[in-house]
């Protein structure tokens, strides 16, 4: 046990104030550690090395801006140790002196709402997780004499949306800026030679890369998620088998001709082009620099205003035809990222002004506090359920395909009731399961311990949308956004307020679920939105070639035909109860699984799921491996649940005259209260996985192998549920009355 880095650490958290002590040296018997040389000066807890001095720690009461000294004691401050000045919740800026050359591991992590921080230029190394989870970090430069990035560097640094890396860079660690969601422009030093895994991990905003020639080796899980172009000069440059799961359909590799990149591409069915060492093609790069991004978007409008010219007129060609308009901007748009920052509008007439996107993302404004969460218990777990399945009976459509997201519809009424007051949160309360001090809590533990990767991801988003002008309870926006990562947005509520939600939850839906509003009521002043959306490719999947067209008895008796899917392998645990029998079919990882149940022959999918209890929701495992046949699917579904939740037992939050949203906001004459739950879902189940989506919009208004022994086929209605598999919550539940709905 580090017994010198415990004291160390117990020791700068006992600061009170400015003082320099000297702490005499302190043996240990357990372990014969010595601490020396130690001692504090102001929030600082530092090494006297003899020639310099080294941070050792910083007091977690340091706010605002920390500028760290140059000196202390007459020597140089030339050293960030590990934890240096890592943890500081309140601190929103670091100011490094000119004397720091070494940067510790960690020196900077969870730092959750520093916004910005120098690198010296002196720093060589930014070692492993030196600003892991700065979650409000924007920007950074990276000195010219750096050399490698370490492991998860800047792990899950979603502000961040530029890196300019220095070509003395020679190697990127594994997970470097895995989860810098907002990351699109990076540039690979000419002297890495491989993509470490998982370098770019859930980069969603990074459609664009180039390779240099030295990039000999790509891991098969190092790109960016939503890749688009990706160029590789080098013929050689092997890419791991395996890769092709982690690349999207649509992505276009460029590669010499003859290389391994283009033997790739030939098998994997992407599309290819001939690199051409003099013109790397990026569609849209129209100031070609080599990227697509915002700056090209700009560039084309002030063209089409008449305002400019583009420096690569073809590349925006985006549609072929030969010529420059505006739906090759259109076609632009489309192709960027549907965030506020990176969606600029589009005015056709050159006397309109150019504004900045029409929907204003305060979040920035509001300073994430670190909060305490909930591991998931048997009271979560059993609210949880029991709040799942009264939902989904209450939405089940006796002869129509159903299928809601319980999650979904949790988080989005959690967010509202942190607004609610009186009887209506008291209700709102019970509906949910527990008050809300230890649901935001358990809530909060679950979205951000969810399992998530390229084999089965669940990603969650909250956002809050508020009219322009409205008194928006500070504490209630902290409260969201500290257990909830919700976005806040302020817009006008007009028709490009309509566009811009669609926009975010087409987005955070992976393009699932495009449109939710169609119109805002005129007395509509918030909306508060969840989206999730799950993909996950399962464990033992169906073998294309088996597919075949097979019958299946719709729940009107009608016989339809479907492309039915077939695994004679021991694919999926046979379960069976009194009522009916299925299958538990697990996804890649084992973190997520498939539960399908066929009711018995004379029992209704209406009173099979009417009977449903929380410790039977999913029937015992028999231990017993059968093979699957079951039809692929793919439909939508949407309802509105303000009737359901009001039986549920929560109706004043939709009475206008009983209503109290007085944590919510203020100022408004007449009454606040819920006029519409909007929730809407999407699943496509084939054979290689599932994909599911679902949104919850609350709409509050004022008025001012060998084969197995049995082979389980559906081929009738059948319910199932998506499940976390280490609680057994459902995640989404529906069933399938028939297809083609």
């Amino acid at each position: 046990m580090n017994y010198k880095r415990i004291l160390a650490s117990a020791l700068a958290l006992c600061l009170a104030v400015p003082m320099t002590t000297v702490i005499p040296e302190i043996c240990t018997s357990a372990a014969d550690v010595v601490v020396s040389n130690v001692r504090f000066s102001g929030i600082y807890q530092y090494k006297d090395c003899g020639d310099h001095i080294e941070i050792m720690a910083t007091s977690t009461t340091a706010e605002g801006t920390v500028e760290v000294p140059a000196e202390i004691d007459g020597l140089p401050v030339t050293i960030i140790g590990e934890h240096g000045l890592a943890g500081l919740s309140k601190v929103t800026s670091i100011k490094l002196p000119d004397t720091i050359t070494t940067i510790g591991k960690q020196a900077f992590a969870y730092n959750t709402a520093l916004e910005s921080i120098n690198i010296p230029e002196n720093v060589r190394i930014i070692p492993d997780e030196a600003f892991m989870n700065c979650m409000s970090l924007g920007n950074v430069k990276i000195p010219n004499k750096v050399m490698s990035i370490g492991v998860r560097a800047f792990y899950g640094c979603r502000k961040i949306t530029e890196i300019n890396l220095p070509n003395s860079v020679e190697s990127l660690g594994e997970m470097a800026f895995a989860d810098c969601q907002g990351l699109a422009k990076i540039n690979i030093p000419s002297r890495i030679n491989k993509l470490e895994k998982a370098v770019f991990s859930n980069c969603f905003a990074l459609e664009s890369l180039v390779l240099p020639e030295n990039v000999t080796f790509i891991s098969k899980d190092a790109l960016p998620t939503k890749i688009k172009n990706l160029t590789i000069k080098s013929p050689e440059c092997e890419l791991e088998d395996g890769l092709y799961m982690f690349i999207t359909k649509d992505c276009v590799i460029t590669a010499p001709a003859g290389s391994t990149a283009q033997e790739f591409a030939e098998t994997y069915g992407l599309e290819y082009e001939i690199y051409d060492e003099h013109c790397v093609v990026v569609p849209g790069d129209v100031n070609n620099d080599g990227f697509f991004g915002v700056a090209d978007v700009v560039m084309m409008q002030n063209y089409l205003l008449g305002n400019g010219s583009l420096t690569e007129w073809q590349l925006g060609d985006m549609n072929n035809d030969g010529k420059i308009d505006v739906f090759d901007y259109i076609i632009m748009r489309q192709e960027l990222p549907n965030s506020p920052e990176l969606n600029p509008p589009y005015y056709p007439n050159p006397n309109d002004p150019v504004l900045d996107y029409t929907a204003k993302n305060l979040t920035v404004d509001i300073q994430s506090k670190e909060v305490e969460g909930a591991e998931a218990d048997e009271e979560f777990i059993t609210s949880q359920t029991e709040f799942a399945l009264e939902l989904f009976r209450s939405e089940l459509k006796e002869d129509e395909n159903t299928l809601v997201s319980p999650y979904s519809v949790m988080q989005a009424l959690a967010m509202t009731a942190n607004g609610a007051d009186g009887s209506t949160k008291t209700e709102m309360e019970d509906v949910l399961g527990m008050s809300m001090d230890k649901l935001n809590k358990y809530l909060y533990t679950q979205s951000t311990s969810q399992h998530s990767d390229e084999n089965s991801k669940l990603s969650t988003a909250n956002s809050i949308w508020a009219r322009n002008g409205l008194d928006v309870n500070k504490d209630f926006l902290q409260t969201n956004v500290d257990y909830y990562n919700a976005d806040f947005f302020t817009a006008p509520f007009d028709g490009t307020t309509v566009t811009d939600i669609n926009n975010w939850v087409n987005d955070k839906t992976d393009e699932m679920i495009p449109e939710v509003l169609n119109v805002i009521p005129p007395n509509a002043i918030m909306y508060l939105i969840n989206a999730v959306a799950f993909d996950a490719k399962w464990e033992v999947e169906f073998n294309k070639d088996m597919t075949v067209k097979a019958d299946f008895t719709a729940i009107d008796n009608k016989v339809q035909e479907v492309d039915m899917m077939y695994n004679d392998e021991e694919c999926a645990y046979h379960l069976k109860d009194d009522n009916a029998e299925g299958i538990y079919k697990y996804y890649k990882d084992r973190k997520y699984a498939f539960v399908a149940m066929m009711p018995n022959e004379g029992v209704s999918i209406t009173d099979y799921v009417a009977n449903l209890k929380v410790d039977s929701l999913i029937a015992d495992t028999a231990k017993k491996l059968v093979g699957v046949k079951m039809p692929k699917f793919s439909y939508d579904f949407k309802t509105e649940l303000t009737e359901t939740l009001s039986a549920m037992g929560m109706p004043s939050a939709f009475d206008s005259m009983t209503a109290d949203f007085s944590n919510m906001v203020s100022g408004l004459d007449g009454p606040t209260y819920i006029s519409s739950v909007i929730h809407k879902t999407h699943i496509d189940v084939d054979e290689a996985g599932t994909k599911a989506a679902a949104v919850t919009v609350v709409e509050v208004s004022n008025d001012c192998a060998p084969l197995p022994v049995e082979i389980i086929t559906f081929d009738r209605p059948f319910v199932y549920f998506i499940i976390d598999t280490e609680t057994n919550i459902p995640v989404f539940m529906g069933t399938l009355m028939s297809i083609g709905e």
